[in-house]
């Protein structure tokens, strides 16, 4: 008896534990939807309500304190569930918050705006100033020079509701579009593209900034420094900051700078208080030590709070107006030489005070800092860093081997491993074979070459003269360095290229990351035999001077042309093709940030952006009936990698993955330089007419942009 109701006590609980369970609903391929993408509350706050249909169990994520979504979280439904926002009261500044709703594999974002009676945070910033009106090129002076700020104006894209009438005095500054503040040595959201670059004895003076009575102010700048060979920590002591009311007598003002790294670019911040009743102020950034310092996004913002009182009665007399003119890159008058000495004699005297004249051979000449070896019958002394004007006009004239002569004061520059000059103007040039000054015919190109292998290569001896052309396939490249560190093999051995700079054949002065070199490709360049941290390259880390004369890659014989641009109507996007913009994507219709710009040379009137700093983006493409294949360029955001997918009716199709690209940063419009390798070509499962969806993969990397997109039909 027992065992007969134990026996249909488990049936009955079978039974029940079975009427209890539900029966699985199938609800297809994972998906989110929102009924809103975005909502607007006033600044009282209040509540809205939105659906949202889940095919998965799904959550609510925000960080924002001001914003409540209720529920936080449902089950996965066929059906439309209610969700609440509520937003509480804004008393500051209008403010807006993505909130995330996710499936886990899959999200949507809302956006939730209020206005606040403050206003937007755009009506705080008095001048804010990016520099990146027109992105510098190297083409001023002897046609390799960055700008003098007399020669270019596309560095004043000043902003604010006072900087309608400001004015500007400079000194040694020039105009530079490389070390960006958005780069991988960054540690704030920099602008990127132009930065200022402080000379020899350099300021910046911005005057005349409207103030419109408010009296609490923070100025925010970012800035690095950043040395070859030395120190490359930021000093307060080193940059200054003078205010002045009258543009006449100057106040120092104590800033913080947040970074502790050297070479890193980071956010310098100074909040002050000026008098009542002060109309106008003025701003003059100022440093001690030549060529090391940049500049990007000056920033004068109201500030909710009182911060350290200024005392202009306290100003001093400067004058920061003579210098407005920079010589455009002539060669000043040279100091006064205290006579001739051979480099032992020079090395011997020690004097960091007086100028004296040298006279010797040129070895290890690197273009990009114009620096340099001199080397006469007594000995051998480093010139580190020629006088940033007297660079403009001789940079393109010096090659290896040439003659020179030099007036230079002498140091002792970290590491104390060798005798170096920090402060060198060039009086004459003589090329072999040439005339006093006569310019560089092959534009750095040395004499002769001697060819070898590999193994012949790592066999030579250590030397700052001869030249040896090697022929490899690469098998390495190092991940964003713009100074192109590579590994080479030829079959007799693998060797590590320290650096490639400017070179021959079309890619004179281009950066390593504008060649688009990439792993599989066949190089040849020049190299000189040093060694660096032991390992056997060219030059050693003084001298990173290698140039590539050819490349072969998978599509054949570059021969060191010039990336070939889209050209006609190349750039512009196939009028066949239309899109629906998904989730954080932008193209011409997209207000203030439309997506144009300007394609090696070519003006393109609309491009196709996805993903933003932090999060991913995609699109919809409507493709006409016989498409086969997609083509067109894409290009990651600069310093970053991307990863693109392609999908058809929830199936991938294919994924990309673009390369990083200097003109991708900023703001629009663009300019873009590609070549063959940002350019791909997808295909289509079918020649029947499709949607395509493309989404970027990766939050952190998220940020694509697609230029000339075509529905190819063979």
């Amino acid at each position: 008896m027992k065992i007969r109701n134990l026996f249909l006590g488990i049936i009955a609980s079978l039974a029940v534990f079975a009427a209890c369970q539900e029966e699985e609903v199938n609800l297809g391929t994972p998906n989110i939807v929102l009924s809103e993408t975005e909502i607007c509350f006033e600044s009282a706050g209040g509540e809205q309500a939105l659906t949202v249909t889940a095919s998965r169990d799904w959550m609510v994520e925000t960080d924002a304190d001001w914003v409540v979504v209720s529920p936080e979280s449902g089950l996965a439904s066929a059906d439309a569930q209610t969700v609440t926002v509520t937003v509480l009261e804004n008393t500051g500044l209008d403010r807006s918050v993505d909130v995330k709703f996710t499936i886990g594999m899959k999200s949507k974002y809302l956006t939730v705006n209020q206005a606040g009676p403050k206003g937007s945070a755009e009506n705080l910033i008095i001048y804010y100033n990016d520099y990146d009106k027109v992105v510098a090129e190297k083409t001023y002076g002897s046609g390799s020079s960055w700008p003098y700020l007399d020669q270019f104006d596309g560095w004043q894209n000043q902003t604010g509701t006072g900087a309608a009438n400001v004015t500007y005095a400079y000194s040694g500054m020039s105009a530079r579009a490389n070390s960006t503040s958005n780069s991988n040595y960054s540690d704030y959201e920099g602008s990127g593209n132009n930065n200022m670059f402080f000379g020899k004895s350099a300021y910046l003076a911005t005057g005349n900034i409207a103030l419109g009575g408010a009296t609490d102010l923070v100025l925010t700048f970012g800035s690095e420094k950043y040395s070859q060979d030395g120190d490359s920590i930021f000093k307060n002591s080193e940059f200054h900051v003078y205010l002045s009311n009258d543009g006449s007598k100057w106040v120092e003002l104590d800033y913080t700078f947040a970074g502790t790294e050297g070479g890193r670019w980071n956010l310098a911040t100074a909040n002050f208080s000026v008098p009542a009743g002060t109309e106008n102020l003025s701003v003059c950034v100022k440093v001690d030590v030549a060529s090391v310092y940049r500049m990007d996004d000056l920033k004068l913002e109201i500030s909710e709070t009182a911060g350290t009182a200024v005392d202009f009665s306290k100003g001093v007399e400067m004058d920061f107006t003579a210098g407005g003119s920079t010589g455009g890159g002539s060669t000043p008058a040279a100091p006064e030489s205290k006579g001739k000495k051979t480099v032992a004699e020079f090395i011997a005297a020690a004097d960091k005070s007086n100028y004296y004249e040298l006279t010797g051979k040129v070895s290890g000449f690197n273009a990009t800092y114009c620096s340099f070896d001199l080397t006469d019958d007594s000995g051998k002394i480093y010139v580190y860093s020629v006088l940033d004007e007297s660079k403009a006009e001789w940079t393109s004239k010096i090659s290896n081997g040439g003659t020179i002569t030099i007036y230079a004061k002498y140091e002792y520059y970290e590491p104390k491993d060798q005798h170096e000059v920090v402060d060198a103007y060039i009086v004459s040039f003589k090329a072999d074979g040439g005339n006093t000054g006569g310019g560089n015919e092959n534009e750095g190109k040395p004499s002769s070459l001697t060819k070898v292998t590999v193994a012949e290569f790592l066999d030579a001896p250590e030397s700052s003269d001869t030249w040896y052309e090697l022929t490899g396939e690469i098998t390495s490249i190092a991940e964003g360095n713009a100074y192109g560190n590579i590994y080479i093999n030829d079959g007799t051995g693998e060797v590590y290229i320290y650096g490639l700079t400017n070179g021959w054949v079309g890619y004179n002065d281009k950066s390593f990351d504008s060649i688009g070199l990439k792993v599989g490709d066949t190089v040849t360049l020049g190299s000189l035999r040093g060694s660096y941290n032991g390992q056997p390259q060219g030059g050693g880390s003084k001298m990173p001077a290698y140039y590539i004369s050819h490349v072969k890659g998978e599509g054949g014989d570059q021969g060191g042309d010039d990336p070939t641009p889209p050209s006609g109507d190349a750039g512009e996007f196939d009028p066949t093709i239309s899109w629906d913009l998904g989730e954080k994507a932008y193209d011409a219709t997209s207000g203030t940030t439309a997506q144009t710009g300007t394609v090696n040379g070519v003006e393109v009137s609309n491009m196709l952006k996805l993903g933003t700093s932090k999060l991913t983006g995609d699109a919809t493409l409507h493709v006409p009936a016989g498409t086969k294949k997609l083509g067109f360029y894409c290009v990651a955001w600069k310093g970053k990698k991307a990863q693109v997918r392609f999908s058809v009716n929830g199936t991938e199709i294919a994924t990309i993955e673009p390369a990083a690209n200097a003109g991708a940063s900023g703001n629009p419009p663009y300019t873009i330089t590609v070549s063959d390798s940002d350019y791909f070509e997808v295909e289509m499962p079918s020649a029947d007419a499709a949607d395509v969806k493309v989404e970027t993969l990766d939050p952190a990397n998220g940020r694509v942009i697609f230029i000339g997109l075509k529905a190819l039909t063979e």
